[in-house]
């Protein structure tokens, strides 16, 4: 089937870098986006005060449309969000865009190989649509189902005057001002969330079942984490699926090696936080806990701690009340505001029941190739599940590996070996600590996940070769010329099979 028509679900990160990747290629794009705006969990709608971004800004970053230099090295949501409107405008890419339009119905024609039926709701339900298209990429993330626990007694809470609700729904520290307030959770957000009601609300608890590592932006107060944590080089000290020669000599001879390098790190995050003196010091190792995620502590985040101006509660919640909430600890608290920075659901309602279960497991697991496609879906595609280091970059050489799979330039394995590498990838990673957010987060193995989709299209990988390169940290700006070189790898080998095939010609005629 000739691919012209795509559809790419969501205007974040991932989809706008699949639209500008599918459009500079030639193919009719068209974006739905449910939001009023672009951004995704950027978007200012969705995010909470103060918010910045984990990793720092230069690796979060597009590989061919860098930061602005005046960017701090972590940057807030309000620039994140500017940076990617500067990128939707000067890509073009805001005429190919439908907001206010949320997909509520993906069906594919003769079992997709003749594309995909769309239908979208517009304006609340106002306008309903169907249109068709070849191809579909769904690029909404895994962030955007927000996710609060069924507790016994939020109803009642919620009659008698009490508010819940989730961390994306925090927009304005007016929400939080003369309050009591409980945060449930230990992530990011929800750390972040306890900062605010420090500073804003009477009183912040804190809610978890358990401590998680944290990281300072700065280790001793000088060496930036990106230089110790975000290198190939600490990448290798963890575990990986199909390791190279140097990764299976680490996780076998080199073990000891392995084990004094994650050790001193545990041992400088509890100095430099005072975990002892918390209580808060993870019983899970560090190498267990950052394969798949690694959040930055907030600035004096265990010294409120130590000073009880978050008053931590190392348990959960087992029902709400008409006045407050009461603890498996045995504890009753008394808030006026409950925040749950719990995460996000994994779902895909919109996509047909029989391909939804062929991608997505009743556990929660995406069973999805390269994190990219299901082998047995024909013209469907997932861009931004595949969370590494850096969205941006993933979500832009995912989209590049798309095209080239979809223009038949990438040597494709038997629909059964394919499944069969898909299933012992993710199988493997529920067992080493990469199954958050359905199997699709893999922080420790962004470089092996981008060497594996650079091998996949021919090209060479990028920050190898010498110790100062592994040292290095990720640069998004080092795949900067990927398109150009595909450009000229792909060029050469049609001009390689012209020159077979007039040599053919030649030889037949000769032979006349």
């Amino acid at each position: 089937m000739l691919v012209q028509r795509v559809c790419i679900i969501g205007a974040g990160i991932s989809g706008l870098v699949t639209a500008k990747t599918f459009v500079e290629e030639g193919y009719e794009v068209l974006v739905y986006e449910k939001q009023h705006a672009l951004g995704g969990v950027w978007e200012k709608s969705r995010r909470y005060p103060n918010v910045r971004t984990q990793t720092p800004g230069r690796m979060y970053s597009y590989p061919d449309y860098p930061l602005p230099d005046s960017y701090p090295e972590w940057p807030s949501g309000e620039q994140v969000n500017a940076y990617l409107e500067s990128y939707a405008n000067h890509f073009e890419l805001l005429k190919r865009i439908q907001f206010n339009t949320e997909v509520i119905a993906l069906k594919a024609i003769d079992n997709g190989h003749k594309g995909w039926e769309v239908t979208t709701r517009i304006f609340d339900g106002i306008v309903i649509e169907t249109s068709c298209f070849d191809f579909v990429a769904i690029c909404n993330g895994v962030n955007h189902i927000p996710n609060i626990p069924a507790i016994p007694g939020i109803d009642e809470f919620k009659l008698n005057g009490g508010t819940v609700l989730h961390t994306t729904e925090v927009g304005s520290t007016a929400q939080i001002e003369g309050k009591d307030v409980v945060v449930v959770g230990f992530g990011k957000s929800a750390c972040d969330i306890a900062m605010l009601a420090v500073e804003n609300a009477l009183s912040c608890h804190i809610v978890f079942r358990e401590a998680d590592w944290k990281a300072p932006r700065f280790f001793f107060g000088f060496i930036n984490i990106k230089h110790l944590f975000l290198t190939r080089f600490a990448e290798s000290m963890t575990p990986k699926y199909n390791p190279n020669k140097i990764e299976k000599w680490l996780h076998s001879h080199g073990k000891l090696l392995i084990d004094v390098f994650w050790k001193l790190q545990e041992n400088i995050m509890c100095y430099t936080f005072g975990l002892d003196v918390c209580g808060l010091v993870p019983k899970k190792p560090l190498i267990k806990a950052i394969v798949a995620k690694l959040n930055i502590a907030p600035k004096n985040f265990y010294k409120y701690i130590r000073n009880h101006k978050i008053i931590p509660h190392q348990t959960s919640i087992t029902r709400f009340v008409e006045d407050g909430i009461e603890l498996a600890s045995g504890e009753k608290l008394n808030p006026h505001l409950v925040v749950f920075g719990t995460g996000f659901k994994q779902a895909i309602p919109f996509l047909e029941e029989k391909y939804r279960y062929l991608c997505l497991d009743n556990e929660g697991y995406f069973h999805l190739y390269r994190n990219l496609i299901h082998p047995e879906i024909p013209n469907l595609a997932f861009v931004g599940y595949n969370a590494g280091l850096s969205a941006t970059l993933t979500g832009d050489i995912g989209a590049l590996w798309l095209v080239q799979f979809l223009k038949g330039n990438i040597k494709k394995p038997a629909t059964h070996q394919m499944i069969a590498e898909m299933e012992a990838d993710l199988e493997w990673r529920k067992q080493n600590g990469y199954a958050g957010y359905g199997g699709t987060c893999f922080f420790s193995s962004t470089f092996h996940y981008l060497d594996t989709l650079m091998y996949d299209m021919g090209l060479p990988v990028r920050q190898i070769g010498s110790i100062a390169a592994v040292m290095q940290p990720l640069n998004s700006q080092a795949y900067s010329n990927v398109r150009t070189q595909l450009k000229n790898l792909y060029s050469s080998k049609v001009q390689d099979l012209t020159n077979k095939l007039q040599l053919q010609f030649n030889d037949y005629s000769n032979s006349r």
